[in-house]
């Protein structure tokens, strides 16, 4: 349902690849995507609410970058399409994830498989990079067990709505220190030498979350994760359910505004069905 989407651009005269896939499909609650509160209430009415949205894609970013080949989070696996896949992760999560969220995911839509289309074996990727801890964004990773996995240490010793039951049981990743800052992101750590492609700190939805940009020579790219769903909730100052703190997503909504009015900045959130063609189009934030 959700085509992928292959650029080619630059950076300081290098070229760069920028791929986007989905891992199948999902559906959310609709108050889970679009709260009416901005507090715990969120989550009791995101819980009574009997309506789904339409599907969902869950992208996965690559990069292809003269450094190495990165892929950015992992996305889902084809048991997820079996609620009682969840059940692993403890009675009571099991529950909350397979009454409050549907899922669609084919064997050949695994990370795996579409690496293989685009002619990128795993034992050629040069690391996974983990925007956060959230199943949707982790379930992909038993196929990279002899890749170097990073995470931000904030996101790892302080996790929010993680389920590591479904971690597999190897998962031990590189924690990276934010340590550095690019304005107005207060903390964020370069993942190339060459200082252009960066993990920055996104907090909200989670305390530890974290975004991925890149600067090529004509644009700079975000893979923004669960900022929010849509670039349409940044631009609207609204909310999903169950953040971590509202007050922080705000402050991100407001870094990110901030940036996108002296960059050109390609927004792309990871379950908005319109990041692929903003991307393929290089669409900037308005």
């Amino acid at each position: 349902m959700f085509s992928a989407t292959s650029i080619q651009l630059t950076t300081a005269g290098r070229p760069i690849g920028i791929h986007l896939f989905s891992i199948g499909q999902g559906k959310d609650k609709h108050r889970f995507m679009n709260t009416r509160f901005k507090s715990p209430l969120s989550l009791v009415d995101s819980i009574l609410d009997r309506r789904f949205t339409d599907w969902l894609p869950i992208w996965v970013m690559v990069i292809q970058h003269p450094e190495g080949t990165y892929v950015i989070d992992t996305g889902e696996r084809a048991e997820a399409s079996h609620p009682a896949w969840f059940k692993t992760a403890g009675s009571l999560p099991g529950w909350f994830v397979s009454s409050q969220f549907k899922f669609s995911v084919t064997r050949d839509q695994e990370v795996d498989r579409q690496l293989t289309a685009l002619n990128l074996p795993i034992k050629d990727i040069t690391a996974v990079i983990l925007t956060h801890l959230h199943f949707d964004h982790t379930d992909g990773l038993y196929h990279f067990p002899a890749s170097p996995i990073y995470v931000a240490r904030p996101e790892w010793e302080r996790p929010f709505g993680a389920l590591p039951k479904l971690f597999p049981p190897w998962f031990r990743p590189t924690l990276l220190d934010l340590d550095q800052s690019i304005s107005p992101f207060q903390k964020a750590t370069w993942l190339t030498s060459s200082k252009d492609v960066a993990l920055i700190h996104t907090p909200g939805h989670t305390y530890g979350h974290c975004s991925v940009l890149v600067k090529t020579d004509t644009h700079h790219i975000l893979f923004a994760a669960d900022i929010c769903y849509t670039q349409q909730q940044l631009l609207d100052n609204l909310f999903a359910a169950k953040a971590a703190s509202y007050r922080i997503a705000r402050q991100t909504y407001a870094a990110v505004k901030t940036y996108a009015r002296n960059n050109p900045l390609i927004f792309l959130p990871s379950h908005d069905p319109d990041s692929a063609t903003r991307l393929q189009h290089l669409q900037p934030i308005p």
